[in-house]
């Protein structure tokens, strides 16, 4: 009795995750703002066979042309604690970069597990990631060995759910 009940702890835990992890986002409002400052990006979250699958894109070039997709699996640590560990697209896992993200009030707030090992492009990977119900905020930035930028940026993109 006690197993069932905390498996289904966990089950409606993941699914308070879902909710605010899964579907389509764009950030077309903050680009159309500002759009020397941010791209028309779309990212999206989906539920597939084994884990879930995201991918970033430029609006301009569409969802079969991502510059960004990995596959992904949900550990939860407690009801406000997950780590989404960080796997390619043939299911290698990238442990350097795996995300946890705690639970508050207002939503879900990742960052990266190990701050300073996770490589992308030859550059250390600062990354953070905030999930509001109604949209995700994230920020990507590589920086060299001297903390100077290589790509990326310092401002939080802001995506508003699409579905």
């Amino acid at each position: 009795m006690t197993i069932i009940l905390m498996l289904l702890n966990v089950e409606c835990m993941t699914s308070d995750f879902e909710e605010y992890l899964l579907g389509n986002y764009n950030n077309i409002r903050q680009a159309q703002s500002n759009p020397t400052e941010y791209a028309q990006l779309c990212v999206s979250w989906e539920q597939i066979d084994g884990g879930y699958r995201s991918k970033n894109y430029y609006r301009r070039d569409g969802p079969n042309k991502p510059y960004r997709e990995r596959h992904h699996k949900i550990v939860e640590m407690s009801d406000t604690e997950v780590i989404v560990e960080n796997y390619d697209l043939k299911w290698t896992r990238c442990e350097n970069c795996d995300m946890i993200f705690k639970r508050s009030d207002n939503g879900w707030h990742g960052k990266l597990l190990s701050q300073d090992k996770c490589i992308v492009r030859g550059a250390k990977l600062i990354a953070e990631i905030h999930l509001t119900g109604d949209g995700l905020n994230s920020r990507d930035r590589g920086e060299d060995t001297e903390g100077n930028k290589i790509f990326g940026g310092n401002s939080l993109y802001k995506f508003k759910r699409a579905s």
